[in-house]
């Protein structure tokens, strides 16, 4: 879980309990920086992609899982710098993700592009050219995530999320999705993740009206088996006093960070305002059902509102032993 320029882990007594507890490790890159979002390959390696302070450089890090674990809590890592290809240090990196073989996926939306790099290009520290480039006028691809059969899914603009199959990401080109899918309710998509049963969860906020309301949406996996373009409907719609509305007017923001699934199917959400800051669980029952719903737990809160952890994007990645 990112805290500003700091990456925080929790695990085991620490998620069991609503409240302020310590992390079990908190780390900082030496150098200040923003995440925009955050990956774990199959080596169990933390990739990011970061906009640091005062450059117009944008790198994607890498902290190495043998570097994570010897750290003691509260000290920094000088973590790898991973060079972009000529052309590509200037314009910002956004999602990040790894394939089931390995390979780095990142999306560039200035370039309005979305990247593969192979593990060969990745572990030389410098990527260069990606062995594939998909791009389009108009195509904005932000965060991206992979499903349990190695589709990649990427956010696209205009209120969509896209789904590639390995054939249809495998050539550079013009993107070929096989899916669109019309988010429904207007949703501005922070962030998503996909259950141990293949349905689409979405977090981000929506207008009712008067102000805009921070929302999670299920998207049932049976309304994404087909192709072309669909504009299914939420099958389940939660929303909670953990998602505090920035302000009364209608530049009222979202408050949503991240969201992820942990191993058991809790769904865990980072929520960060002004004046609060927490991250919450939700239990696969409070998921079935829907409505205004309090957390199981809330990490980040007690009576006096000290010690508030500041989370945006999040990630489970693998145990540290």
């Amino acid at each position: 879980m990112s805290d500003f320029n700091r990456i925080s882990q929790f695990q085991g007594a620490a998620l069991q309990e609503s409240g302020t507890p310590s992390a079990n490790l908190s780390f900082g890159i030496k150098r200040d920086f923003d995440q925009f979002s955050i990956a774990f390959d199959r080596h169990g390696n933390l990739w990011m992609t970061a906009h640091p302070a005062n450059s117009h450089k944008f790198p994607i890090i890498k902290v190495t899982r043998a570097e994570i674990a010897s750290l003691k809590s509260g000290k920094q890592v000088k973590g790898e710098f991973v060079t972009p290809g000529r052309g590509l240090a200037e314009t910002a990196w956004f999602g990040i993700a790894f394939d089931a073989v390995g390979d780095l996926w990142i999306t560039n939306p200035g370039r309005q592009a979305l990247m593969e790099f192979l593990p060969r290009q990745i572990k030389s520290g410098r990527l260069g050219s990606p062995a594939v480039l998909i791009s389009a006028m108009g195509f904005f691809p932000g965060e991206i995530r992979f499903d349990a059969s190695d589709n990649l899914w990427a956010t696209a603009g205009n209120n969509q999320l896209w789904r590639f199959n390995p054939g249809e990401r495998a050539a550079s080109g013009p993107p070929n999705p096989g899916l669109v899918v019309n988010l429904p309710n207007g949703i501005g998509l922070v962030d998503f993740a996909f259950d141990s049963t293949g349905n689409l969860w979405l977090a981000g906020p929506v207008f009712p009206g008067p102000v805009f309301v921070d929302e999670l949406e299920m998207i049932s996996a049976t309304d994404l088996a087909g192709a072309g373009e669909v504009s299914p409907s939420a099958a389940v719609t939660i929303t909670s006093s953990a998602f505090p509305i920035q302000d009364a007017g209608l530049s009222a923001g979202t408050c949503l960070g991240g969201i992820d699934f942990d191993h058991p199917g809790n769904l865990w959400v980072s929520a960060h305002c002004v004046t609060d800051a927490l991250v919450v669980e939700f239990t696969p029952s409070q998921l079935s059902t829907g409505g205004d719903l309090e957390p199981s737990v809330a990490l980040g809160r007690n009576a006096a509102k000290t010690n508030l952890i500041f989370p945006g994007p999040m990630r489970f990645g693998p145990p540290l032993k």
